[in-house]
């Protein structure tokens, strides 16, 4: 295993870190915040020394990884990354200890949004801020681990080679140079789309600022313990909504309409999940909670698909397990959405129904285009759509387990295996807005961070790593 490469790219992450406590610390100087300054400056040193360290030691040294070096690259990322973002937590006045920290920045950097503050409103502005920062970073990485290496056709844990923006090429130097400055630019572009649009509906700047980040990675986090405090008007309540479209559409799809590279033929996958996200709206709105006004409706259903998950929802009706169902769908396969995905939905789908025509009609040509397009799957694509569903129904019944034993009741336990495994954060939406993590003993919290990586990265990428690199002794 290329040890020193995997090393260079890992300093390269953790100076990002580093750039973040920058801006908190000029933060902390400007608005006052002398307090919890120390722990950005250690933060600082800490995430520079490391990114230097690293750096150094494999620049010299050959930087084309293999594929099980890239998902062994990826894996330590979802773990040093959030133990450097774990600093400020640390060091800060509110006596959070080393495992609370951790855990708090774990939930950032998935963008889960799980909270050990039970109240927002005492914890210092910067501190808000960094916290808002982690999802932002978490969604950078895990863009660039999806496109890079997750998504590729040599791997093929997830399907994102079938559709437009997919991973190609097989250097991994090479790509990740190109992928990192062009994913960084469109992500910050993005950012800053997001945060006007905000600022156009007189949303205070920063909460503009958290707000972005949580929306553009499909995070959990909020500045306020309540939401209403934040959004209070339906407009203000339908851009948001309008941002959470982001991480369920492929990542590519602004940049190429701006760009006039938009070609309806490359984003089926889009259109089909803009027409869902129309088309559960219109039902939900009209039908079932029209009480709840159609800007309320739309951010119920944008923010379970986008795994968000944070929520205004107050109606009686009890709609929970349809919503947390939502977030097993997910959005684009390259986007900053977790769960299931839509497109392995498709794939399971079509090829199921095509089985069953074949037994009435064998004689037939089955078509196994992805939605119709010239992209083609194959029997590899539907075996590990169906083992990736089987190992997280199989995942929601391991954490679930667990869950029981800290005496949480069965249907919360059930409830947040699934929120957990697709990174969403709870809240009244999903009838859990009252959990308090902090309460939780210290095997379920580590059994919950071990889960949430595993719902970002695909447990199936952990599966490949063992197979490859035990097996091959």
């Amino acid at each position: 295993m290329n040890y020193r490469g995997i090393l260079f790219f890992l300093g390269i992450y953790s100076l990002l870190v580093s750039l973040f406590s920058v801006l908190n610390i000029f933060y902390s100087i400007y608005f006052d915040f002398i307090i919890g300054l120390k722990s950005y400056i250690i933060t600082f040193f800490i995430s520079s020394t490391t990114g230097f360290s690293f750096y150094y030691i494999g620049r010299n040294h050959i930087k084309d990884i293999s594929l099980i070096d890239q998902i062994f690259f990826i894996l330590l990322s979802f773990i040093l990354i959030p133990l450097l973002i774990s600093i400020p937590y640390f060091f800060s006045i509110y006596n959070i200890n080393l495992l609370n920290s951790y855990f708090e920045s774990v939930s950032g950097f998935t963008t889960t949004g799980f909270s050990i503050f039970e109240n927002i409103k005492n914890v210092d502005e910067p501190l808000i801020l960094w916290r808002s920062s982690s999802q932002w970073i978490g969604g950078l990485l895990f863009l660039l681990a999806t496109i890079g290496t997750i998504g590729s056709k040599q791997i093929k844990i997830k399907p994102s080679y079938l559709i437009s923006g997919g991973a190609s090429g097989r250097n991994f130097y090479n790509n990740f140079n190109y992928n990192f400055f062009k994913i960084f630019l469109i992500y910050f572009s993005l950012t800053i789309f997001v945060i006007f649009l905000y600022s156009l509906v007189d949303l205070r700047l920063l909460d503009a600022f958290n707000m972005s980040f949580t929306s553009i990675s499909a995070g959990g986090f909020l500045p306020d313990d309540n939401l209403s405090n934040v959004l209070v008007n339906d407009l203000q309540i339908f851009i948001f909504s309008i941002s959470l479209l982001i991480p369920i559409f492929n990542f590519f799809l602004l940049n190429d309409i701006i760009t006039r590279k938009f070609s309806f033929r490359n984003y089926q996958e889009d259109i089909h999940l803009g027409l869902l996200v129309l088309l559960i709206t219109l039902v939900f709105y009209f039908f079932v909670i029209s009480e709840e006004g159609f800007a309320k409706v739309f951010f119920a259903v944008t923010t379970s698909i986008s795994t968000s998950g944070i929520s205004l929802y107050s109606s009686d009706l009890n709609l929970s397990l349809f919503f947390i169902l939502l977030t097993i769908v997910g959005g684009s396969l390259i986007s900053t959405s977790s769960g299931f995905k839509y497109t392995r939905i498709y794939i399971l789908l079509k090829i199921s129904y095509q089985e069953i025509y074949r037994l009435v009609k064998p004689i037939n040509i089955i078509d196994k285009n992805l939605f119709n397009s010239e992209a083609k799957i194959d029997d590899q694509d539907v075996k590990i759509a169906f083992l990736v569903f089987m190992l997280l129904i199989i995942s929601i019944f391991i954490l679930s387990a667990i869950l029981s034993l800290d005496n949480i009741t069965f249907e919360n336990s059930f409830k947040l295996s699934i929120l957990t495994l697709t990174n969403t954060t709870t809240s009244s939406l999903y009838g859990m807005d009252n959990f308090v993590f902090l309460d939780l003993n210290n095997f379920t919290k580590m059994s919950l961070m071990f889960f949430m990586i595993l719902g970002k990265l695909e447990i199936i990428a952990v599966i490949y790593l063992i197979r490859k690199f035990f097996f091959r002794f």
